[in-house]
């Protein structure tokens, strides 16, 4: 069994700087200002044909041009003369001297968008923006109303950062919110439809109701889907698609100057897990609701909210329906309380907020009449399941999983941070636990104050503790913390681009062709199956007919046939019929890293994991990169991480999807929320 491998979006560069030197000129420019008050409007000086520029901050930015393409005395009074006055330093610099992630930056910047693909690479603002045609958004009269855009940056930590964004047209300016900034200092650009390409206005042309700005309407963001691998031309329109050609764009542009590759990690250990296993806690749920019974308040009182209620209690008994529910207006002691109210921003103006209100004695679940969606049976699951936890929180100990299955002997503590309050969670072997709120005290000194420091909030050894968002600590006091990171995993998506590029290639194939390859399948295999299904076949085919990818693979039934001959053709023509990407060995192939709970350590007090999408059973789509979080074993402490990894093997914390840290934590959060209302 091969090694699994953890494909992470950490560059590894490496440069010929002889060559760029060769060919380029770079420039450092700061100011003695705040700011640089002209900005990305620096590539649009007619004079000066610059290549790629990239702000480091407010105050400086980076400059590649062609060698000798302007001298520097020129270069100096440009400049000077576009920000109006003499406030300008500008060093001539080598590349070698440029760091690592600006120097990318600025390579990926100067990108020509390639004029055989659909895709438009765009230096603006000092940013990469790539978009494609399928992202347009137009009205019936072809009126192009917004778009959205991928943002590609390295960071300095050579982390490349794919960042949504959402471009929209003036036309919908009364649809955007300003408040931190005024629509005039939006740079504004225009598209031009004969090459796809954005460029920003010139002040003749501003405030035309076709201009964009990078800014959503109100109540919407930019999304781009992470990854699927359904067809190549759906690839092409994910995060991974859009890199994908970035890549290959920038090996082809400037392969003598640059050459990139990500960081791989093998993986140490992996959970697998099958839906049906990670479904068990609904029998829990189910048993809590029969028991308890469910009691639904009305604090809305609208003229339809009764029915609406009746409707939320049919829902509960669609999915449990021997469940007691009832519609009351008082919340109840012994029941499950399901709580009907508006969202925050209702109660904005108002004296009364019920999110607000002390829950003490009761369990009681929030449900709002702007975001709840009474039809979906996943969301009526989600507060039956909420319900359960808050209750569990109340009686001190974990029911909604049985604790005693991770065979834990001793107790684990758990810790968070929220607003200078330390939280802990100590849970005993029997699933009991309890919780303490604590604060710093300078005079009263507990063994919790050393967990403190670890949280960096102190000035001494923040540094040293950047980052993180747990701690976690077993019964012979090893302590390892959970800090964030800027790295993700993602899916070996070269060779998965590459496949099903090959397999979106036309090809028409004469009948002959397609005979001879058969036979040679029957001659390459033992499998009784594919013999007797391709006797069958072979017969039937026209030698004299051409035949399409699709055709081919029509031929045959049996998935067992269908992988044979997609193997030979590809191993013997290069041609790739289908793509089969879904499978176990697949999976394991391209996946690894992006798909169940992944661990691996790199010395003795650090490790890294990760956690993806559900492995079996999985779907061609993986909205969200997969976040991989750092492990730091402090102060002599051993490496006990390891153990705990089953405890984000639950579906509960996040519906139909593994939990990216261990599910105490999940406890903790709805323990702060409760302790934050009773205040």
């Amino acid at each position: 069994m091969s090694i699994k491998k953890l494909y992470s979006n950490e560059l590894l560069a490496s440069f010929e700087y002889s060559n760029i030197d060769k060919d380029y000129d770079f420039y450092y420019v700061t100011t003695s200002d705040k700011y640089i008050k002209g900005g990305a409007t620096f590539l649009d000086i007619d004079d000066i044909k610059i290549s790629a520029l990239q702000f480091e901050s407010g105050k400086s930015f980076w400059v590649m041009l062609p060698k000798n393409a302007i001298s520097r005395a020129e270069f100096v009074r440009l400049l000077n003369a576009k920000e109006d006055g003499d406030s300008l330093s500008i060093k001539s610099m080598t590349s070698s001297s440029i760091p690592e992630y600006l120097l990318t930056q600025l390579f990926l910047n100067a990108l020509t968008s390639p004029v055989d693909e659909m895709i438009s690479f765009n230096n603006l603002s000092g940013k990469l923006l790539c978009f494609r045609p399928a992202w347009l958004n137009k009205d019936k009269e072809n009126f192009i109303w917004g778009m959205q855009c991928l943002e590609v940056k390295v960071g300095d930590d050579m982390c490349v950062n794919l960042v949504a964004h959402r471009m929209t047209a003036l036309a919908l300016k009364k649809q955007m919110k300003f408040e931190k900034r005024k629509l005039q200092d939006y740079p504004q650009y225009e598209f031009s439809y004969n090459n796809n390409t954005l460029k920003r206005v010139s002040n003749e042309n501003k405030d035309r109701r076709e201009n964009f700005i990078i800014k959503p309407v109100e109540g919407e963001r930019g999304s781009i889907t992470f990854f699927d691998f359904t067809d190549y031309e759906t690839f092409s329109c994910t995060k991974m698609g859009v890199l994908y050609d970035i890549l290959n764009a920038l090996h082809d542009e400037f392969g003598k100057y640059i050459r990139v590759k990500f960081k791989q990690y093998s993986i140490d250990e992996v959970l697998e897990y099958k839906r049906v296993s990670l479904e068990l806690y609904k029998d829990i749920v189910k048993k809590e609701v029969l028991n308890s019974g469910i009691n639904i308040v009305d604090a809305v009182h609208t003229e339809t909210s009764e029915d609406y209620l009746q409707d939320v209690a049919d829902g509960i008994n669609k999915i449990i329906p021997e469940a007691k529910c009832s519609v009351g207006k008082r919340l109840s002691k012994k029941k499950l309380n399901v709580r009907y109210i508006h969202d925050k921003s209702f109660y904005s103006d108002s004296e009364v907020d019920p999110h607000q209100e002390s829950m003490e004695d009761y369990v009681v679940q929030h449900i709002t009449v702007e975001n709840f969606k009474h039809q979906s049976s996943a969301a009526v699951y989600n507060i039956l399941k909420e319900l359960v936890i808050k209750k569990d929180i109340a009686i001190g100990k974990i029911t909604l999983v049985d604790w005693s299955q991770y065979g834990y002997k001793a107790d684990w503590l758990f810790g968070v941070v929220v607003d200078g309050t330390y939280y802990f969670m100590t849970i005993h072997p029997d699933g009991s636990f309890k919780i303490e709120a604590l604060k710093r005290n300078l005079f009263t000194m507990t063994e919790y104050d050393k967990y403190m420091d670890y949280f960096g909030l102190n000035e001494e050894n923040k540094n040293d503790y950047r980052g993180v968002i747990g701690l976690v600590k077993d019964a012979e006091g090893n302590i390892n913390l959970i800090k964030d990171t800027n790295m993700y995993s993602m899916p070996d998506y070269t060779a998965m681009g590459d496949v099903l590029k090959n397999v979106a290639s036309e090809g028409r194939f004469p009948g002959k062709d397609v005979v001879t390859w058969l036979r040679l399948v029957m001659d390459t295999t033992d499998k009784i199956k594919v013999h007797a299904e391709l006797d069958i076949v072979i017969p039937h085919i026209d030698v004299n007919a051409e035949y399409t990818k699709a055709n081919v693979m029509g031929l045959f039934k049996g998935i067992t046939t269908k992988k044979e001959v997609v193997r030979y053709v590809f191993e013997n023509t290069g041609i790739m019929l289908y793509a089969y990407l879904r499978g176990e060995e697949e999976r394991r192939e391209y996946l690894s890293g992006n798909i169940d709970i992944n661990y691996f350590d790199y010395d003795d007090t650090h490790a890294k994991y990760s956690v993806g999408e559900i492995g079996n059973g999985m779907k061609y789509t993986i909205e969200r990169a997969g976040v991989v979080r750092k492990i730091q074993a402090v102060e002599g402490s051993k490496l006990i991480f390891k153990k705990v990894l089953p405890l984000m093997g639950v579906e509960f914390v996040r519906y139909g999807m593994l939990t990216v840290v261990p599910f105490p934590f999940k406890y903790l959060r709805e323990y702060i929320v409760k302790e934050e209302k009773s205040v």
